[in-house]
């Protein structure tokens, strides 16, 4: 069994919130069979951790195990058009796309600089510019805690939805030690998305260039966790029906509904800024981010306290507004 540390939760989540709780790093499967032994013995819960990057956690975390995932190494098999790329769970999520880029391969490359691990990226199904995981994804293999064995999980088995996938409907119940991606060795370049349409004029498009647009977008519209303490999108994207989207129509005539099936999603973003008001807003030290009111920033010495306070006063004003209540895209861990 791999030595437990007791240590600080702060130092494990991008926005730097959390108190102290016992972390075990697993490195390979036989880590993970081991340590679930271990968690099921002693009666405890267990939250698996990629990077931190889209988790924060309570100033008192009890009868948790903390299992940071560390799982290393790329590799790629060639099927004449198209490779399978399969890279260790605790890879980090932006240096497999660097690889896939850098080998040709296309289909990750509107998701560069999404910070995580590719362990953590099938949970909540990524997606940016157009595409999401599921439209690459090959396979996943994991630990069924519930069996305790490992098992391979094809596209479908992983019930992907937007920002969804079993792995979430299923929280504790798979841990991932692998993922593979399909990648297509001709070019298959997605630019729907601004400002990625900007590169439709050009008579012959690489990787690189859509890669590192997309990183520049990034750069300056979000701002660098490792400066401002952040995860990311704070919130979902809500879907709503047609019918209330009707009704919103009418009171925000320059509300952006993008149709999706049944109904339409709306970007959170808008929500907080033009209905709730509250982009660029700080109250102590968390604050929404000035050119991107869907990310929440620790600016200080936040505690989760101050952290939720000032999230469910986004959730109550868009609420009674508009009848809509935002959900987290972070994890939550108490």
């Amino acid at each position: 069994m791999k030595e437990i540390q007791r240590t600080s939760m702060n130092n494990y989540s991008s926005l730097h919130i959390g108190g102290e709780a016992d972390l075990v790093i697993a490195e390979n499967e036989n880590n993970i069979n081991e340590i679930h032994s271990y968690v099921q013995s002693n009666g405890l819960k267990m939250y698996v951790l990629g990077m931190g990057t889209n988790s924060f956690y309570s100033d008192v975390i009890k009868d948790t195990l903390i299992v940071k995932i560390e799982i290393p190494g790329i590799n790629f098999k060639d099927y004449g058009d198209y490779v399978v790329v399969t890279a260790g769970a605790g890879e980090l999520w932006d240096d497999v796309v660097k690889y896939s880029c850098g080998h040709q391969y296309w289909g990750t490359e509107n998701l560069s600089n999404i910070p995580g691990t590719i362990g953590a990226s099938p949970v909540q199904n990524i997606g940016a510019y157009g595409v999401e995981l599921k439209d690459i994804l090959e396979s996943v293999r994991a630990y069924d805690t519930s069996t305790s064995s490992f098992v391979e999980l094809s596209n479908i088995d992983c019930h992907f939805g937007y920002r969804d996938s079993i792995f979430k409907q299923n929280k504790g119940r798979y841990i991932i030690t692998s993922v593979s991606l399909k990648l297509s060795k001709t070019p298959n370049p997605i630019l729907m998305y601004k400002p990625l349409d900007s590169l439709l004029e050009k008579n012959t498009i690489n990787l690189s260039e859509v890669r590192d647009l997309v990183i520049k977008t990034r750069t300056e519209k979000l701002p660098d966790y490792k400066i401002y303490p952040n995860t990311g999108s704070f919130f979902k994207n809500p879907i709503i029906t047609s019918a209330q989207g009707n009704v919103l129509k009418e009171k925000y005539n320059d509300i952006p509904l993008h149709e999706v099936k049944d109904g339409y999603k709306i970007p959170a973003a808008w929500l907080i800024e033009h209905v709730a008001e509250m982009k660029g807003v700080r109250v102590g030290e968390i604050g929404t981010w000035p050119n991107q009111p869907l990310v929440l920033v620790n600016y200080g010495n936040a505690t989760c306290e101050n952290l939720l306070s000032f999230a469910n006063l986004i959730v109550g004003k868009i609420e009674e507004k508009t009848g809509i209540r935002l959900e987290r895209e972070v994890n939550y861990v108490e």
